[in-house]
């Protein structure tokens, strides 16, 4: 398991082998086996096999090649409504419909992502988490259909690997680990933390001809001009989203 889990790559090229019902149901069982607050599972997941159903999720996706390389997409989803139907055929006191209620919901569909995750990746299939969810939640509740209380979290792709790629850097671990109370870093220490991370980043976007010269072209000369720049997570993207994000949780009836 220590192998397993310091060896993950994401997956973003597949081939078009599908991926087996028996071997899908035992990965779905393992997040049903997971973790949840009060046992109360308020976590639903949407398996999209269907090309119509893909293309629809593709283009709220970004346009990303993976959505339609892959034989399978998983969206999990924060889900009240299950369990507010359930209090209501028993005629009990109604709860959950707020933004506990979604957080409850969306940690939950996290755990269970990751735990069918590593359970994929130990059967040799591929997985590539997407952010996007986020970023298209209004659309993809348009496309799945999913009722008042349900909530798209995050979105995996999942299918035999068409690629191997190497190991993405990642920060020091001292960055990410406080001991008993957070450490707020000095200036120098926060610049000799990344520079590792900044090196190699850079000369991973130099190594695209076509990113490259957009970045020349934009004037961005350092990691952290690209990470707010249009072409990535600019704080225009990020206002946006937000915006979207609360009045689409206050249309599911998860708000406060």
């Amino acid at each position: 398991m220590f192998n397993l889990a310091n060896t993950h790559r994401s997956i973003r090229a597949y081939t078009s082998q599908d991926v087996d019902d028996n071997l899908l149901n035992d990965l779905l069982m393992t997040g049903l086996r997971s973790s949840s607050s009060g046992n109360m599972q308020t976590w639903s997941v949407i398996v999209t096999r269907d090309e119509a159903q893909k293309q629809k999720l593709y283009e709220a996706h970004y346009e990303q090649p993976m959505v339609l390389q892959a034989p399978l997409v998983l969206t999990f989803c924060s889900d009240v409504f299950r369990m507010r139907e359930w209090i209501r055929v028993n005629n009990s006191k109604q709860s959950f419909d707020d933004f506990l209620g979604f957080l409850t919901g969306a940690v939950d569909a996290v755990i269970a992502a990751q735990t069918i995750c590593l359970a994929a990746e130990s059967q040799g299939l591929g997985i590539c988490y997407m952010g996007t969810t986020w970023w298209s939640a209004d659309d993809i509740i348009k496309i799945l259909g999913l009722p008042q209380g349900v909530f798209p979290v995050t979105s995996i792709v999942l299918g035999h690997p068409a690629e191997d790629p190497p190991l993405r850097d990642r920060l020091p671990l001292e960055l990410l680990v406080h001991r008993e109370q957070y450490h707020i870093l000095t200036d120098a220490e926060i610049k000799a933390a990344h520079a590792a991370r900044e090196r190699s980043a850079w000369a991973r976007y130099n190594a695209n001809e076509e990113l490259r010269e957009a970045l020349a072209e934009a004037g961005i000369t350092k990691v952290t001009d690209f990470y707010t720049s249009e072409y990535k997570y600019s704080k225009e993207l990020h206002q946006r989203v937000s915006e979207m994000l609360a009045e689409t949780l206050k249309k599911q009836g998860l708000w406060l």
